[in-house]
């Protein structure tokens, strides 16, 4: 079934109308609590409502050798049990999330979109292969970020070209290294100022 999770803090959440398309409609969300972080799983018809973990202000990416096994990669919710196990496969390698990768080149991590910036601007992978994230989308809408280019972007150059990971829960998250085959890359360093986009995101942010 098809879901979708985004923060709420005391009461409000950054645009909540993205996940209302991705899912076609969402319920009554009257019952989240107006005080505090929560982190609730939405579907079409049911709110579980969930507190929202510690936030992380950096990531570290794991590689796994096996490539991407999703079968509904442009979906939220079939691939969940096996996007689960690798997160949790991640965070034995000391990393926070998974890369999915096929034929050599990066798609987006298991729970983050991943959003590179090369000399022409940022750039994520062809839209046929990723989740559409309402993170990237809100922050260009707001006019924070220009729209990323599409291409590919291969493992090597991934590990060259600074990156931020966007995420419904964590927001932005600065790509501080890579974890591949036991051992660690430092990733590029990087320009933007993470906290600045999830400064501007949440100052937008609306009443749910």
């Amino acid at each position: 079934m098809d879901f979708s999770s985004f923060l709420v803090r005391d009461g409000r959440a950054i645009r909540p109308d993205l996940h209302r398309k991705r899912l076609g409609g969402i319920p009554d969300l009257s019952d989240i609590p107006k005080a505090g972080q929560w982190f609730p799983k939405l579907t079409a018809d049911s709110v579980e409502l969930r507190p929202a973990p510690p936030l992380r202000t950096s990531t570290v990416l794991w590689i796994p050798e096996d490539p991407d096994p999703r079968r509904h990669p442009l979906r939220k919710g079939p691939d969940t049990a096996v996007l689960a196990r690798l997160r949790s496969q991640a965070r034995d390698e000391g990393a926070d999330d998974a890369v999915l990768h096929a034929d050599g080149y990066v798609r987006e991590a298991a729970n983050a979109a991943l959003v590179f910036f090369d000399e022409s601007g940022p750039v994520q992978a062809p839209e046929s292969e990723v989740l559409a994230s309402t993170t990237v989308q809100g922050t260009v809408e707001a006019g924070l970020m220009p729209t990323p280019r599409r291409r590919n972007i291969t493992l090597e150059e991934a590990f060259t070209l600074p990156a931020l990971a966007a995420s419904a829960l964590h927001g932005w998250t600065p790509v501080h290294a890579w974890a591949v085959q036991g051992r660690g890359i430092k990733a590029a360093s990087l320009s933007i100022d993470a906290a600045g986009l999830n400064a501007a995101l949440w100052a937008q942010a609306e009443r749910i």
